[in-house]
C-alpha cells in the first residue's frame, strides 16, 4: 500500500523539476551533464556529504521548531552511535596517547524551559582533532571512539569533560562535493571549528546542536551553511591543575515532548 505522503511529496517534487526544466529549456547536453554528475557523486559515495552540504541545514529549521529552548543544527555525516559512556570524573574524552592540541575544558548545563535542570540527561558529544581529522571517518585516524563519548550530568543539571580544541577542516574536496563547490559555484569547503552533541532526557526531545566559537574565519561562510548566532560561543583561559586550558561552556535547554 503507498504512503500517501510519500506519493505527494514526490508528485509535487517532480512537478517542481519538471517546470524548473521547462523555464529554463534545458536541452540533452544539460541532462546528460547532471545525469553524469550524479553517478559521479553515487560512484564516489559522496551523497550522504552532498545531502548535509546543500540541504541538511534547511531541513533542520523545520525539523526541531523554534522556542524558549537552545538552536538545533545539523548532525552532518559524522556522527557514530554507541559512544562510550563516562563513569570516572574527571571526564575526559577518549584520546590516543599522544592526542595533540590545547588541552581545553568544556562546562555545560542541561535545563528545561522553566530553568530546572534535567538530572538524566546524557551529552553525547563528538568532534575533530586540531587537524580537523574525524575517528572512524578520516584516513589515518583509528576506527575507534577517539574524541567522542557520552556525558552523564550531575544532580544540579551540570558536567564538565576534558578534550582538545578542534580545528576548522574542509569537507573532502577532490571528489564531485568538492568540485562543484569550488570549480562551479566559486565557494570554500571549509567549516569553521565546532563540538557536536547530541542531548537526551526522558520527556524531551532529542537535542542535536553545534557549538562554534568566537573569532573563526569560516563563521560567516561555513559551506555547510550551518551556524546560528545563537551558537556562537566565546573561549577565554583557565587554570587547571596548573596549566592553562582552553576553557569553554553553555548551557543547554532542551525543548519537551
Amino acid at each position: 500500500m503507498a504512503d500517501q505522503r510519500v506519493v505527494e511529496l514526490f508528485d509535487e517534487f517532480m512537478e517542481m523539476v519538471k517546470d524548473f526544466i521547462v523555464r529554463h529549456r534545458l536541452q540533452y547536453e544539460d541532462y546528460a551533464a547532471v545525469t553524469r554528475y550524479l553517478v559521479r557523486v553515487s560512484e564516489a559515495g559522496e551523497w550522504p556529504l552532498w545531502m548535509d552540504n546543500f540541504l541538511e541545514a534547511t531541513v533542520d529549521t523545520t525539523s526541531y521548531g523554534e522556542g524558549p529552548w537552545t538552536p538545533s543544527a545539523i548532525e552532518g555525516p559524522y556522527y557514530k552511535p554507541g559512544a562510550p559512556l563516562l563513569s570516572r570524573q574527571p571526564y575526559t574524552l577518549p584520546m590516543r596517547p599522544d592526542e595533540a592540541g590545547d588541552k581545553m575544558l568544556f562546562k555545560a548545563s542541561v535545563r528545561n524551559p522553566a530553568g530546572e535542570p534535567l538530572p538524566a540527561a546524557v551529552i553525547d558529544v563528538w568532534h575533530a582533532t586540531d587537524k580537523g581529522l574525524y575517528s572512524f571517518i578520516d584516513a589515518g585516524m583509528p576506527d575507534d571512539f577517539i574524541l567522542r563519548a557520552r556525558v552523564p550530568v550531575d544532580e544540579d543539571g551540570t558536567t564538565a569533560f576534558r578534550s582538545i580544541r578542534p580545528a576548522p577542516y574542509e569537507i573532502p574536496k577532490n571528489g564531485p562535493t568538492g568540485d562543484l563547490l569550488n570549480s562551479v559555484l566559486g565557494r570554500h569547503t571549509w567549516r569553521p571549528a565546532h563540538l557536536h552533541f547530541r542531548i537526551t532526557a526522558e520527556g524531551y526531545k532529542p537535542l542535536v546542536t553545534q557549538l562554534y566559537f568566537e573569532g573563526d574565519p569560516y563563521l560567516d561562510s561555513d559551506c555547510a551553511e550551518g551556524v546560528k548566532q545563537g551558537l556562537i560561543i566565546p573561549l577565554s583561559k583557565t587554570d587547571v591543575d596548573g596549566d592553562s586550558w582552553t576553557h569553554g561552556e553553555f548551557t543547554f535547554v532542551l525543548q519537551p515532548q
